[in-house]
């Protein structure tokens, strides 16, 4: 006996079998045979009461009371000891249900023996054995073992007859073998049936795994966030794109409510039990860092079903219609590009032709020179819309930001190092940017900065270039701040919109540019209101977030 069993029969009745639902399948099996045993100690059991009670009971034991008492406790003492044989599971199932139904056969049939035969009606305790194996040998053996026992039955009453003077009972010998036969063919039917129920329910089973487990597959690599809860507002199942987005840091050992998670987002999901609608719906999470868009569907018409909440980022929405704009805007610039640098080309040639004239006026060359120069302004104005429209797809890559910077300057600012001044938190900070994206919006910021900053007593204060971590939304940033006059407030709603600029030779699209180039890649471009100077700043997305070459399953907080 192996030490699992006998922890087994320690820790649980002995004769008793287990009746945990969460069991083997070996203990499964051994449980009939159980049960089976305890019918035998029950019925023997009683045969020794009635021994002991010196109650003479008609019929038991009228034809041959010292068999009867013989029989009675062999019965007993054998179902005792196949209960230990049971509990130890030794040996095999197979051969100690063939051993136990032999016994129960031949201890019942001389019960019945010594109790004057069929007559004595001890033989309907046979029904339930021939049931039993039926079961334990999954109805194999039931017929072969009724055949023996009506010819044993047959058998019996002859001798009873011949010998003892009893009046014949063929009949009811022969009905009770006809029970017996029909017991065991309607438990055969019945075994059959339960094993193709139990076949199609092990198929279901396997069936509903694999499909929940493709639902996970699906669910987990979906880009939308997805959170399933019940109507109390318990998470039953989230992928990993609700975790990074809702920044979830507990693992889900057993269901978790909404609220400990966003408290926006349990209120709008009460509140949407309450009144059920189709509508998406804006909320920003608790650190106020990140827009989000909810939508609720319902799994059913109860009041008790769950419900799926699809959740999307704002930011993410507005990155995809920024690409669409940029594509669209590709193709309008595109098509009028060659409509208006033509006539462009053409007047500004004809106003070099007329310059060159040796008769022309002074006054007349002042007007061409203002003819040439709004000609580059214009063409200038054409170069830099087609600059953003060039580049439709963002091809985002892992950026070191400090290191990039340097080489920034060095390669495309032909100014001295002086002029800068690098503040990094670290110089390990990477971020998932498009290269020329970041190129075009560092020197649209930087080219400003070195525009308006002042000078100070024959020499410029340098160009603060800082970058590090949010601490609220532990989003990476980059700052550009520059020394000089500040933005007047009543420009600051305009700072940002096309051909808007305080200057006559600017085109007004610079920070125009870089703030549709940053809504491209999932970041922010904005202005940060400083004493003196002005100062902007580029919030980058989450870097874990779309980071080629690394599955959603690795990026969980």
């Amino acid at each position: 006996m192996n030490t699992k069993n006998k922890e087994k029969t320690a820790d649980s009745s002995f004769f008793l079998p287990d009746f945990n639902p969460i069991i083997s399948r070996e203990q499964k099996s051994w449980r009939p045979l159980h049960l089976l045993n305890l019918y035998r100690l029950l019925i023997s059991g009683i045969f020794v009461v009635i021994i002991f009670s010196n109650t003479q009971i008609s019929p038991f034991g009228s034809t041959h009371p010292e068999l009867f008492q013989i029989a009675s406790f062999a019965y007993l003492a054998t179902s005792i000891l196949n209960g230990i044989t049971i509990r130890w599971r030794w040996p095999s199932l197979r051969l100690q249900t063939h051993t136990h139904i032999i016994f129960d056969f031949c201890a019942i049939i001389l019960i019945m023996h010594a109790s004057g035969g069929v007559k004595s009606g001890v033989g309907l305790l046979l029904l339930l054995p021939i049931a039993a194996i039926s079961i334990l040998s999954l109805g194999r053996s039931s017929i072969f073992y009724a055949a023996i026992i009506t010819l044993v039955l047959l058998i019996d009453q002859s001798y009873l007859t011949f010998t003892f003077g009893i009046s014949p009972s063929y009949a009811q010998t022969g009905l009770l073998g006809g029970i017996i036969f029909l017991t065991a063919l309607l438990t055969n039917y019945l075994v059959h049936k339960t094993e193709e129920s139990v076949e199609i329910a092990s198929q279901r089973e396997v069936d509903l795994a694999n499909m929940e487990q493709l639902t996970q597959f699906i669910m987990q690599r979906m880009q939308t966030a997805v959170i399933v809860a019940d109507y109390l507002g318990n998470i039953n199942l989230v992928n990993d794109t609700a975790i990074n987005l809702l920044k979830l840091t507990k693992t889900l050992q057993k269901p978790t409510n909404l609220y400990e998670y966003s408290l926006e987002l349990g209120d709008l999901f009460q509140s949407w039990r309450k009144k059920p609608d189709n509508q998406v719906h804006n909320i920003k999470l608790d650190n106020g860092s990140t827009d989000l868009n909810i939508k609720f569907a319902a799994l059913g018409k109860k009041a008790d079903s769950g419900t799926v909440i699809f959740i999307e980022d704002n930011a993410e929405l507005t990155q995809q219609a920024q690409q669409l704009k940029l594509a669209s805007l590709g193709r309008l610039t595109a098509s009028i590009a060659h409509e208006l640098r033509n006539p462009l080309a053409a007047i500004r040639t004809a106003g070099e032709l007329l310059n060159e004239s040796p008769s022309l006026e002074e006054t007349d060359q002042r007007l061409t020179q203002i003819i040439d120069k709004q000609s580059i302004r214009v063409n200038e104005i054409i170069d830099t819309v087609l600059d953003l429209s060039r580049r439709q797809q963002v091809e985002k890559e892992t950026i070191n930001l400090f290191q990039w910077i340097k080489e920034f300057l060095n390669e495309y600012i032909q100014l001295p190092q002086e002029r800068f001044y690098l503040k990094f938190e670290n110089e390990d900070l990477e971020v998932q940017f498009d290269q020329q994206h970041l190129h075009q919006i560092c020197n649209n910021l930087i080219q400003n900065a070195l525009r308006h900053t002042t000078e100070q007593a024959h020499h410029f204060r340098p160009i603060v270039i800082t970058a590090g971590i949010d601490s609220m939304n532990k989003n990476i940033y980059l700052q550009v701040m520059n020394y000089g006059a500040s933005i007047p407030e009543e420009d600051l709603p305009k700072l940002f919109e096309p051909f808007f600029t305080t200057e006559a030779t600017g085109t007004g699209l610079g920070l125009y540019i870089s703030r549709e180039m940053a809504a491209c890649n999932s970041a922010k471009l904005e202005y940060v209101a400083i004493k003196e100077g002005a100062c902007f700043q580029l919030n980058f997305a989450d870097p874990r977030r779309n980071k080629p070459g690394i599955p959603q399953e690795t990026m969980t907080p």
